[in-house]
């Protein structure tokens, strides 16, 4: 901690915070040195720098601790809790070694943060963990979440039931414990049922220090390890602020043991610290023994009190008691246990060269050979070449003295000591070394003892000893070429059948690690894909050793039975939902999964239609589930949709279900409305201005045509007219056609110059007219852009714009029945045209009209009324307007009152009413669209159904205050 220099005190003195507290803006231009200590102070003070607010922003209010800094108290201490976020890797690498979990595990994160693993555990499984936080800010960020925050004080909390998974990022240190993550891990095993599994990340000096709590701490977990230590790659933690070495450890909490407890700490002062915290980050030094350490109790297990600590375990030398004598160089012999094979020639004669001048610096080991005269040399061997050379050069005799260190050797201990003397000088390839791993625990050493002789950790160990195994001859090649490198091999040691020789081509082809990776992941059933219960499957699982590939099962057929069976529930279970028009099963011999596009789409689907195509990978055994429809429906339906609308419309307009009219009917009947409309609005300057704003706005581009190029020509001979009586004012600049039915009544037109000289003179001579007759030119103009229909498909009423804008202006329509028009109409259709236009003169509806033999009798017979039909303004269905009829605002309102309750109802509440609805709530597109799903589905219910939704008025009778309509 420290205290503001004068500069930073002022700076902060001139800063203007925001009433909450959580916004402090610097004033004026500070100096470069003068500002970076002003930043790093408001960094200790809890601030982070915002560009877009540009200034610093604080989660907590500020104001109190800022006053008492500058009051002269010390700056905060930063980062007092050793706080650093779990990156998302390190989680999923956790994620790796414990799914697929029984349901219903319960999980605690320790020491949350701001819930880094609970994050991923809710986002990727959907499933809640427990969080215990001590920092009140990070623990309120929790709870914003949603997360449960059990307890402050990690070390003080005792659960009432134990846990099944603890996943952890401990604090590595703590005031008075250097090991406190070891604390804090043996506190977390108290939290855990019998068999329950801990995960937890440690510094990477827990893998080899040999501090006696540390050691008998690894020798616990070692014991009771889940999986393998996992080493995380330098900097995972560098954008969580540290850039110290980490590792994973995956321990079992046993059924009856007593956890090592830390030994007493002495106290040290701060020099004997810092020897401390050195030794800890360089290689590992070994310690004499302190106290023993005293076993604390894991719940309900006995207290196991030795006297003395467990000794660690010992390497006895092989050369006690060996003694060195003179041999001739002729006597010895190469052991053939040396697990090194390849010398290089210039190598060995630059050896020889140095022993021939400097002399043999170093006594080679061996034992007696089996013939009892020789010496088998087994250590030293590239000495010995180096020495047969010099001998076959002629520079020295056969009988060269040579000294050698000789005692009795077991085949194992040769091949130990051969092996230890090349490790030490980096002499082996990884192959030879690997060759020589398994060629120790052929003569029976065990993986253990091998990692303890050469200092390895026992991963190594494994990872050598699959290399040996699984590369194979054609691999061996490729590394001894130079094709591949070590990481190629570790990939293809590590695959079998079929895919190893698909492996290998694409080694061949240089294919990088990674790709050689992804070639497994996609041509293997992952155990990341599996749905079913993998543990109680009881299916064998192929781990990887290196940490780069993700499992996968042995047998993929088993695995995919295993799955498809889950599918099988899956689809079945979906096939009851409301929103499944259909539930599809695909299995697909490849690793990417896709439906049809020629068969399928999501696009523009309705509703109604839409689906679940489950596929499946027989490859990956991955799963995927994609909402989509039919295209082949979607082309049926729309056909239908289509037929119907039109039927709807012929029925809307001659309210009968006959059979349809031919479009030019229709055409005409738009036309004689549009007609109507148009005259109605000549001379009606208010709404004239109001329509013109909306086509400016470019408002109903079909009812209301922001350009006349695009509007129908119908007659309006009063505006026409009106227009030709102004246009002689102006000597004709107007240019008002001739034409009785014009798109465009003015003749004006404009080039397409930027400067807009004509547009000007138009202007000025406009400008030379009335306001009256201006609006006048405007209101015929605007006139004839309303009452559009659709040219293409015009089998439709008209628009509720246009109907009720007619309604507005009593817009009265003229129509007199034609030959032509009647043409249009099928035989049932005119016969009811004729008993709606109420003609009962000559031939009679009743009488001999129904009876005639040709639709041209019929015709001929109507037209016979045709001009006392037009005198009495009698207009057939088709170019009526229809009666505009606007919505109950009893219902209107009780709609609004019902989306208006949803939006106040709860994420549980939001999931009944879907559930009620007939969704599945299970499905995460579901529930994220849900608020979305049952605004839509109220608006599609009719009135009654909506008031008869029980479910909905049983929701909003328990929200209390506010109620509406709805309630």
């Amino acid at each position: 901690m420290s205290t503001l220099n004068p500069a930073v005190q002022d700076a902060l003195c001139d800063a203007t915070i925001s009433e909450d507290g959580l916004t402090l803006t610097l004033a004026g231009q500070l100096d470069r040195a003068t500002y970076q200590a002003t930043a790093k102070a408001i960094e200790a003070l809890g601030g982070k720098w915002n560009r877009k607010a540009k200034a610093h922003l604080f989660t907590r209010d500020v104001r109190e601790v800022l006053a008492g800094v500058l009051d002269g108290d010390r700056l905060p201490k930063k980062n007092p809790l050793a706080f650093f976020p779990t990156p998302e890797p390190v989680v999923v690498e956790m994620f790796k070694r414990i799914w697929p979990w029984p349901n219903g595990s319960r999980f605690l994160e320790p020491s949350a943060g701001e819930g880094a693993i609970a994050d991923l555990l809710w986002g990727k499984h959907s499933v809640y963990a427990d969080c215990v936080e001590l920092d009140e800010d990070r623990a309120q960020t929790i709870r914003k979440k949603g997360y449960p925050v059990v307890g402050s004080d990690f070390l003080a909390f005792t659960p009432e039931t134990p846990y099944d998974y603890v996943l952890m990022n401990p604090p590595f240190t703590a005031e008075g414990d250097p090991q406190a993550y070891i604390t804090h891990i043996e506190h977390a095993l108290k939290c855990l049922r019998p068999g329950g599994e801990l995960l937890a990340v440690v510094p990477g000096g827990f893998a080899w220090l040999t501090r006696q709590r540390v050691a008998a701490f690894r020798e616990f977990c070692t014991k009771h390890a889940q999986s393998p230590l996992h080493e995380f790659v330098p900097g995972t933690f560098k954008a969580s602020g540290t850039d110290i070495a980490t590792c994973l450890i995956h321990i079992t909490k046993p059924e009856e043991a007593a956890m090592p407890a830390p030994a007493e700490q002495p106290k040290k002062d701060r020099k004997s610290s810092k020897k401390m915290e050195v030794a800890e980050m360089s290689e590992p030094v070994v310690e004499e023994a302190a106290a023993a350490p005293v076993a604390a109790e894991l719940p309900g297990t006995p207290t196991l009190l030795p006297e003395q600590p467990a000794p660690a375990p010992t390497v006895t030398p092989i050369l006690d008691g060996s003694t060195s004598s003179v041999f001739r160089l002729e006597q010895l012999v190469p052991s053939p246990l040396n697990p090194r094979k390849q010398f290089e020639q210039s190598a060995l004669e630059e050896l020889a060269e140095s022993i021939f001048h400097k002399g043999l610096m170093q006594n080679l080991v061996g034992r007696v050979a089996e013939n009892g005269q020789d010496v088998e040399v087994v250590a030293g061997g590239r000495r010995l070449r180096a020495l047969k050379v010099l001998a076959e050069q002629g520079r020295i005799p056969a009988d060269y003295p040579v000294p050698v260190r000789v005692q009795p050797l077991t085949d194992l201990e040769a091949l130990q000591l051969a092996t230890a003397e090349n490790v030490e000088r980096r002499n082996m390839t990884p192959i030879e070394e690997a060759d020589a791993f398994a060629q120790m625990v052929a003569l029976g050493a065990t993986p253990e003892d091998i990692a303890l002789r050469f200092g390895y950790n026992l991963r190594t160990v494994q990872q050598r000893l699959v290399l040996a195994e699984g590369l194979g001859e054609d691999g061996r090649k490729l590394f001894a070429d130079g094709t591949i490198g070590l990481g190629q091999a570790q990939v293809i040691a590590q695959s079998a059948g079929p895919l190893r020789k698909h492996v290998v081509a694409e080694a061949k082809r240089g294919g990088s690690i990674s790709s050689l990776n992804s070639l497994i992941k996609r041509s293997s059933f992952l155990v990341e894909y599996a749905k079913f219960d993998v543990r109680a499957s009881k299916l064998e699982v192929v781990g990887d050793l290196y940490g780069d590939s993700p499992a996968r099962f042995a047998d993929p057929k088993a695995a995919l039975a295993c799955q498809m069976d889950w599918v099988k529930a899956r689809a079945t279970d979906l096939e009851g939902k409301k929103e499944q028009h259909f539930v599809e099963v695909q299995v697909q011999n490849k690793d990417y999964l896709s439906a049809s596009y020629d068969e399928y789409t999501s696009y523009d689907a309705p509703k109604e239609l839409l689906g679940t195509v489950i596929l499946v990978s027989s490859v990956t055994g991955e799963v995927k589930e994609t909402r989509v429809a039919r295209k082949s429906e979607i082309k049926s339906h729309e056909a239908k949709k289509q037929a119907q609308e039109r039927k709807q419309a012929a029925t809307e307009a001659s309210g009968s279900e006959g059979g349809a009219i031919r479009k030019s009917a229709w055409t005409d009947g738009h036309m004689a409305r549009a007609s109507a409309l148009r005259t109605s609005l000549l001379g009606d300057h208010k709404r004239a201005v109001a329509l013109t704003i909306l086509s400016m706005l470019e408002a109903a581009p079909v009812s209301l045509r922001a350009s006349l190029s695009h509007a129908q020509a119908t007659p309006i001979p009063a505006g026409l007219d009106r227009l030709r009586q102004i246009d002689v004012k102006v000597s004709g600049a107007l240019a008002v056609t001739g034409e009785a039915a014009p798109k465009k009544p003015l003749g004006l037109r404009f080039g397409y110059s930027a400067e807009g000289k004509e547009a000007y003179a138009v202007l000025q001579t406009l400008l030379t007219l009335s306001l009256e007759e201006l609006l006048d030119i405007q209101s015929v103009l605007i006139a004839q852009a309303v009452g559009g229909w659709s040219e293409y498909n015009p089998l439709h009423a008209p628009y509720e714009f246009v109907s009720r804008l007619a309604a507005d202006t009593g817009a009265t329509v003229a129509f007199r029945l034609t030959d032509a028009h009647l043409k249009a109409y099928p035989r049932d259709r005119l016969l009811e045209l004729a008993a709606d236009a109420g003609i009962e003169q000559g031939h009679g509806l009743e009488g001999e009209m129904s009876k005639l033999a040709t639709n041209k009798d019929i015709r001929a017979a109507i037209l016979q009324h045709a001009d006392a039909l037009a005198e009495r303004g009698y207009v057939p269905p088709i170019a009526r307007f229809p009666e505009v009829v606007g919505p109950d605002p009893v219902d209107v309102a009780y709609r609004a009152d019902a989306k208006a309750v949803v939006l106040r109802l709860s994420d549980v509440q939001l999931d009944e009413l879907l559930e009620d609805l007939g969704y599945d709530t299970t499905n995460e597109d579901v529930t994220a669209s849900g608020l979305n799903l049952i605004q839509q589905e109220i608006d599609d219910m009719d009135d009654e159904e909506l008031r008869g939704w029980e479910a909905l008025k049983r929701l909003a009778a328990q929200l209390g205050p506010d109620q509406t309509a709805a309630d």
